[in-house]
């Protein structure tokens, strides 16, 4: 069984051991090997593994993942085989550590708060390469949070991330472990490990932490979402979140630019564009239209008393509002029909006097279908003439 390191000390970066077990693994290149103690984590409760360095005589294995098995061995997968025996020494990614117990940290922190706070009930832990997530079980079934709660529960985490409290780890006897408040009950039954942050978080954990909750550095949640039927609570801690501050400073400052407009005014300055925007489009779907219904208009041929009025069309790609307002126009008039194509899109319509099945006659020629008095749907632009020819034919 391997020695576990960082149960005692999770910064302890570098050590010294040896090589207990080798063997070659499943995918080519890729060796196991085991150590008589180690500080390296491996992947457990949505805890990533570290990564690091191995070095002994005649070279260096990087560790590229890291597995327990059920015996108590920790497998550090390398890229390198090293024979059993040898005198290794080791060095762990800190900077991918440190990330990782920021935001376990954090994590722990925001489970305490929903519970104390909420009653809401933490299911487990994913710790994304950019953002965490916990699912939470809310009274009566809840899967939201309101900004307001969101807000409290920020306010509360980062006031005691400030307090710099001391966080412990430690394995009490049974006796102890009876009369500890913990938030909720060990999943395991042996060996449990308990995780103190100040007189404000106890659970039952075996991940690695940081020594005080001021190490956290600070917590934002990001998003809250149902999953599950639960709420998905997306968040950050430590350099994340600074590094996300950084990022959404950036794009503000840089909105606030092409608004000519100061960051905290930035909402009032989008809903200004976004009404002058609607307004200009507006405008401009009225002069579109009448653009497209006077080229209806110039297409239209007269045959006999059947078809009082016939307009084929095609043309280029436009705007869809326009094209729909132009044919309701024209149509709302009597005696008319119109075959109108608008790139690959068919619009067949005809006046409400007028006996023709515009639904069978787009079948007829392409694809798509609707009422017999307006069908819609895809075709060549050719489709248009042979709409014509058919109608010429069979209404005259």
């Amino acid at each position: 069984m391997t020695e576990r390191l960082y149960y005692d000390d999770a910064y302890l970066w570098e050590f010294d051991a040896t090589v207990t077990a080798s063997a070659e693994g499943k995918t080519p290149g890729v060796y196991g090997i085991t150590l008589d103690r180690s500080a390296f984590y491996p992947t457990s409760g949505g805890q990533p593994f570290d990564t690091g360095v191995i070095r002994f005589d005649g070279g260096e294995a990087r560790v590229t993942d890291v597995e327990a098995d059920r015996g108590g061995e920790v497998w550090h997968l390398t890229d390198r085989q090293i024979p059993v025996g040898t005198k290794v020494h080791c060095v762990i990614d800190g900077e991918r550590r440190t990330d990782h117990m920021e935001q376990h940290g954090g994590e722990h922190m925001l489970a305490g708060a929903i519970w104390e706070k909420l009653k809401g009930m933490t299911i487990g832990l994913h710790l994304g390469a950019e953002e965490s997530t916990i699912d939470v079980e809310l009274p009566e079934g809840r899967t939201h949070l309101t900004d307001d709660e969101i807000r409290m529960l920020e306010d509360t985490v980062n006031e005691r991330i400030r307090l710099d409290a001391p966080i412990r780890c430690w394995f009490p006897g049974k006796e102890e472990l009876a009369s500890l408040p913990l938030r909720k009950r060990p999943t395991v039954t042996e060996h449990v490990r308990i995780v103190a942050m100040g007189d404000f978080e106890m659970v039952a954990c075996g991940g690695t932490h940081p020594s005080s909750t001021g190490r956290i550095g600070m917590i934002k949640i990001i998003g809250v979402i149902p999953a599950k039927g639960k709420a998905r609570v997306s968040f950050v801690c430590g350099g994340r979140a600074a590094k996300l501050f950084r990022k959404y400073m950036a794009c503000a400052d840089k909105a606030g630019a092409a608004l000519s407009s100061p960051v905290d005014k930035l909402s009032r300055a989008a809903n200004e564009l976004k009404t002058r925007l609607a307004e200009a489009e507006r405008k401009a779907r009225v002069y579109e239209t009448a653009e497209i219904l006077g080229k209806i208009r110039a297409a239209e041929s007269r045959y006999d008393l059947r078809i009082a009025a016939l307009s084929a069309v095609t043309l280029p790609e436009g705007d869809p509002k326009a094209v729909a307002a132009a044919v309701s126009e024209y149509i709302a008039e009597k005696g008319k029909i119109l075959l109108l194509g608008v790139g690959e899109r068919l619009t067949f319509a005809r006046s409400a006097d007028v006996k023709a099945d515009m639904n069978e006659l787009i079948r007829r020629v392409g694809r798509g279908g609707g009422r017999p008095d307006m069908a819609s749907g895809a075709g060549i632009p050719e489709c248009v003439g042979v709409a014509r020819k058919i109608l010429m034919t069979e209404m005259k």
